[in-house]
């Protein structure tokens, strides 16, 4: 890994704004920061960019604690691995140019699913399911909220943000491993994991005030109109350099 440090440091600007999304919204950094990241270095995702997330999600989910739904997090929880250990065989073989279309690919998914058009039961089943998806997601491309947030949406604002990041805090522990045993989680992935950990503690602190403003659901348009912008320049970017 050989990311240049001006790089590193317009991907913590990029982490900041991420993470003042997922603060407010409930989830939504990785599939802004995702793309971003592959644009500026694909050695950025998933490895550094699931380390930076780490921190803010657990921040999450102690910030509204006692609105945590323990059981739509267990049995999410358990869906998860799985759904890593998939996604750490098919990163084992990626090149990047493939992890910059996979990242893009899961960014256009991600927003059909977010979009809010798909009606799916909460059951344990789907819990289940949405955690094996999420968790090949977040293993492969550092995307793993929009399969888990599609059943939740129903939930109000503190609950859905606490549960999301509960969820993202404990599937942590179950990515990073995953991604190390696909090779792509060494020591200098870590030391730009936490080098990204400023900007997304800023992020986060900067995103209380916005709380209420989402709640009322005038954020989350924005927030996909951006997601499908920053995949399609990445697909772009790939098809250019084949050229």
């Amino acid at each position: 890994m050989n990311v240049e440090p001006e790089m590193i440091l317009l991907a913590a600007l990029v982490m900041a704004v991420a993470a003042l999304v997922q603060g407010s919204v409930g989830f939504g950094a990785n599939m802004l920061a995702s793309p971003a990241f592959a644009l500026i270095d694909p050695d950025l995702v998933p490895g550094p960019l699931i380390m930076a997330a780490a921190v803010l999600t657990v921040a999450t989910a102690v910030r509204e604690r006692h609105s945590i739904d323990w059981t739509a997090v267990s049995w999410c929880t358990a869906g998860r691995i799985p759904g890593a250990v998939f996604g750490a065989i098919i990163l084992s073989q990626v090149t990047d140019t493939s992890l910059q279309l996979m990242v893009a690919l899961s960014i256009l998914v991600a927003v059909m699913l977010s979009s809010g058009w798909i009606q799916i039961p909460t059951t344990r089943p789907t819990l289940l399911a949405a955690g094996s998806v999420s968790g090949f997601g977040a293993t492969t491309a550092g995307i793993g909220g929009p399969p888990v947030a599609l059943l939740l949406k129903a939930k109000s604002g503190p609950v859905f943000r606490s549960t999301m990041g509960a969820y993202f805090s404990i599937g942590t522990f179950i990515t990073l491993p995953a991604i190390a045993a696909a090779g792509h989680l060494g020591s200098d992935e870590i030391i730009v994991g936490f080098a990204l950990v400023p900007g997304a503690m800023a992020g986060f602190l900067a995103s209380g005030p916005l709380r209420r403003f989402v709640d009322r659901g005038r954020l989350r348009p924005l927030v996909l109109a951006l997601a499908v912008t920053a995949a399609l320049a990445l697909i772009f970017r790939v098809i250019w350099s084949t050229l």
